[in-house]
């Protein structure tokens, strides 16, 4: 029995899984009573629940989607979609204790107490209108799987000027995780990406024995002959017209700068009890991500095998539930559907108590309401959430027919401020001019670029040009901006240093003056206004573990590809 394109069965699993969600907000309500307890959950949440939490926030739609779509016209090296960030993940390992030493709300307060209250401003918009890109595109890309599963029918020609399936879809999945998320902030978010993120594990490899299993196909050996006759490049990691190797070159270096952007950052890094559980929560989340893309990429590669023997058509965007509409049982489509939504929900939840935090901490506690109290702050943030996922929803009908294109989009423009992130923790002579002189130049190489390429002015640029001079002009920009402005107040810059290098339980430090709290001995390099320290232990043991894991998935992945 069928509903609506889809078997009962399926509307079943859905509606037990809406509704543990919401009760599980309803449950969290309590115990987001205030700023901190809404956006940090008063930092005490364990190493699993960090490890989750960064996995859930990590993952959604747009990852397994976005993967399949890409495959479905460059073979393996569609994994890049998501696996972009890949060489960024060591790093998150660094990154993690220096932000959850900085003892901040948000970003936003980062911008502000190092460089100013103008730059908190900035930085609120231009990360805001990245991340409602960001979720336009997931919830795009749920649409889309859903309108696979449900088959041709509900699929819109990509010319189609309104696709009524888009609204009826979305309506009720927006509606759980914004009800969620506006009872139970990132305690509600953080409890739900446990449950969102373990469904996500099991489910990115519940399809591919089945996949791999099908006549057509035959098997890892099978599936990599007929792609290998169809294009030789469906059987390499690096397509030479999309995802070249000067492109993932220059894609791993903007991914640390996107991630040092990420209005979500503070709560992957900083909700947890210690910097322990902020450092195995961000990286770690972030692994488990890396390792599931193999699994989402082992489906695409094995559903395009599928799709060439049968010499069947299907809209890229749309192969993922296309697939798993052909491989699963109802029931099981139900819980595959459920994790699609899930990962939506965890992105959602996310942005909506991130982004809205941005704003109440750099725009309505700053100029529209300085003498605002928590409580006034805290309802304005459930409030702005709200309407941050509305304007979501509006870039997902404008950009409707290219999800990759949003998913590249967001990440390249959350790099142009995540610069003055990574500049400010390094350089200490960065300051609020250099701030504005990176982000404004490397947007303006951005849009520039993508306006005369559309317009047809310049030939079509090669990836690796359109993401990498916006990011060389950022750091051009602010180091001549800051060198020819004044130099930033010495007392503030000190006591930022002394902040991010005063370890997490040792806050009787915080006002030790700067030689004290980190002596010449402790310094790497001071050269020229830099600022770095020699890596503990555990820093550096860390990050080859890390980098090591990586390189290990993407060993399996050429071993994959050369079966």
């Amino acid at each position: 029995m069928t509903l609506l394109g889809l078997d009962l069965a399926i509307w079943i699993v859905l509606a037990v899984y809406f509704a543990g969600m919401l009760l599980m907000g309803w449950w969290s309500k309590r115990q987001a009573g205030d700023s901190e307890g809404y956006l940090l959950g008063g930092r005490r949440f364990g190493t699993a629940m960090m490890v989750m939490h960064a996995f859930g926030a990590g993952t959604n739609p747009t990852d397994t989607t976005g993967t399949i779509s890409k495959t479905m016209t460059a073979g393996g090296a569609g994994i890049w979609v998501s696996w972009m960030w890949m060489f960024g993940t060591p790093f998150y390992w660094l990154i993690a204790p220096v932000v959850r030493r900085m003892r901040y709300l948000t970003l936003a307060d980062y911008f502000r107490e190092r460089f100013g209250r103008a730059s908190a401003v900035l930085y609120t918009v231009v990360a805001s209108v990245g991340m409602t890109v960001f979720f336009g595109g997931v919830l795009l890309a749920t649409t889309r799987t859903v309108q696979g599963m449900m088959g041709p029918a509900a699929v819109p020609d990509p010319g189609q000027a309104v696709d009524w399936w888009f609204f009826g879809i979305l309506v009720v999945t927006t509606a759980v995780f914004v009800l969620y998320g506006y009872w139970g902030g990132i305690v509600a978010a953080i409890r739900t990406d446990m449950v969102q993120g373990l469904m996500i594990i099991a489910l990115s490899f519940l399809a591919v024995p089945l996949a791999l299993r099908m006549e057509e196909v035959g098997g890892l050996e099978g599936m990599c002959g007929v792609l290998r006759e169809a294009d030789a490049n469906y059987v390499r990691l690096f397509h030479p017209e999309q995802f070249d190797l000067a492109a993932v070159i220059v894609l791993c270096i903007n991914a640390p700068l996107t991630a040092l952007a990420l209005p979500h950052l503070m709560s992957v890094t900083s909700a947890g009890r210690t910097e322990w559980e902020g450092r195995m929560g961000f990286a770690g989340g972030n692994l488990l991500k890396r390792i599931c893309t193999i699994g989402w990429s082992v489906l695409g590669l094995a559903w395009l095998a599928y799709l060439l023997q049968t010499d069947t058509v299907v809209v890229p965007d749309a192969a993922f539930g296309d697939c798993i509409r052909h491989l699963l049982p109802p029931v099981l489509q139900g819980l595959m559907l459920a994790c699609v939504m899930a990962a939506s929900m965890s992105s959602g939840d996310a942005v909506q108590v991130t982004v809205a935090g941005l704003f109440t901490q750099s725009l309505y506690g700053e100029y529209l309401r300085p003498g605002a109290t928590d409580a006034e702050r805290y309802r304005f943030t459930r409030r702005m959430g709200v309407v941050i996922i509305v304007v979501s929803l509006g870039f997902a009908v404008l950009m409707r027919n290219d999800l990759v294109a949003m998913v590249l989009g967001y990440f390249n423009i959350l790099a142009l401020v995540g610069i003055s992130t990574a500049m400010g923790i390094l350089w200490r002579r960065m300051n609020q001019a250099g701030v504005f002189a990176s982000a404004l130049s490397a947007s303006a190489v951005f849009l520039g670029l993508r306006l005369a390429e559309a317009m047809e002015v310049i030939p079509a640029v090669p990836m690796a040009l359109k993401f990498g001079l916006p990011l060389v002009t950022g750091v051009v920009f602010g180091v001549v901006g800051s060198l020819l402005s004044r130099p930033p107040d010495a007392r503030r810059v000190e006591r930022f240093f002394t902040r991010i290098y005063t370890p997490v339980g040792r806050e009787e430090r915080l006002d030790w003056p700067l030689a004290k709290a980190v002596p010449p001995e402790r310094r790497l390099l001071t050269a020229g206004g830099l600022f770095l320290v020699k890596p503990t232990r555990q820093s550096w043991v860390g990050f080859v573990v890390t980098l090591a894991i990586c390189l290990a998935c993407l060993g399996t992945m050429l071993w994959i590809l050369r079966y």
